[in-house]
Order: structure tokens, then sequence, then C-alpha cells
């Protein structure tokens, strides 16, 4: 009598790699059947392999600058760090279609031999135009600011797609920004 076992696995392989506002993520889906022969033995499994290859939403561009490239001890240097979410590319001028970066924690080691400076974050929701301090453990125009083991933890409000984006998306928001300053 041929017995016939039949299982399935999904395997997910996520390959992300940077593109115009998306990443390519890899889908394997590989089914597996286990059997045994007529005399009972187990016969050695048989795979069926299928890939899809799609693009994912959202992928946020992070771009961080400083002040200063160098210096003697006691430089203080002010770091900035713009968060922006591009638009699909390859489809025009559209923003804010069809998802949002939720939740987005963005985490700066203080580099060694630098000392934060406390209550240095400033925050902007509008690249960089106008700026508004938000003190260490305080929140304020929807980004919450924490440092502790020598990290500085910035949460941020919510992106939608082609916000900070270089092509003109009509109404989109402009890319959110923080800087803060760190001494040498």
């Amino acid at each position: 009598m041929l017995r016939n076992q039949m299982t399935c696995a999904v395997l997910l392989a996520a390959v992300l790699a940077a593109g115009a506002a998306r990443a390519t993520v890899i889908f394997t889906n590989t089914a597996t059947a286990n059997y045994n022969n007529e005399a009972a033995v187990a016969q050695p499994p048989v795979l069926g392999t299928v890939g899809f290859t799609g693009q994912s939403n959202p992928v946020l561009a992070v771009v961080k600058t400083g002040d200063k490239a160098s210096g003697p001890s006691g430089t203080v240097v002010t770091w900035q760090v713009r968060v922006s979410y591009p638009r699909v590319a390859d489809v025009p001028l559209v923003c804010g279609d069809d998802s949002k970066a939720q939740s987005v924690v963005i985490t700066d080691p203080i580099p060694a031999g630098f000392t934060y400076n406390a209550n240095s974050v400033d925050v902007s929701t509008d690249d960089g135009g106008t700026w508004t301090p938000v003190a260490d453990g305080a929140s304020g125009l929807g980004f919450t600011v924490a440092f502790g083991a020598l990290t500085l933890t910035v949460n941020t409000p919510d992106l939608v797609e082609g916000q900070g984006d270089t092509v003109n998306c009509g109404a989109s928001p402009q890319a959110l920004a923080f800087r803060f300053k760190a001494t040498k």
C-alpha cells in the first residue's frame, strides 16, 4: 500500500537591497512530499520550490551630517539626522498612497571620545527649516527623546510616502530631522 504524506513549508528569505524607495524581497515557497514505498520504507523527501521577487514599502532614507570634521579636545560638534520616506520612483508623483512608516525609532550611539551634551536635542518637522528644543526624556512635535547607555534614542512621528522627497509631491510633508551636540 502506498502512503503519501504531504507537508508544505513556506520559507521566507528577505533580502533587502536598497532601491529607489523600495527594498527587494525574495519569497521562496517550498513544498515537501514525504512518503513510504510499498514495503513501508521511508523514501527521501521530494521538494518543489518556486520563488517570487517583490517590492516592499516603506523604505526610509537616513542621512547624518556633522558641522565639523576635526578639532581639538573641547570641540563641540553638532550632528544632524534627516529622515525621509522617498516616493516609489516608478510611479510618477504618487505620494502617501499606500503605506506609512510607523513607530520609527532612531538610535545613535555617541562616538568614543565624545560626551553627549545633555538636553541639546532640537527637532524639526520641516526638513530643518525651524527647530524646536526637546529635553532628554521629553516629547515635542511628535518626537520623544531619551539618552542612556551612551546612546541617543529618538522616536519620530509617522512618515508617509513622499515625505521629504526631492520631487514636489504637492502638499506632501517635509522630512523629519533632529540635531544634537556632543563635545570631544
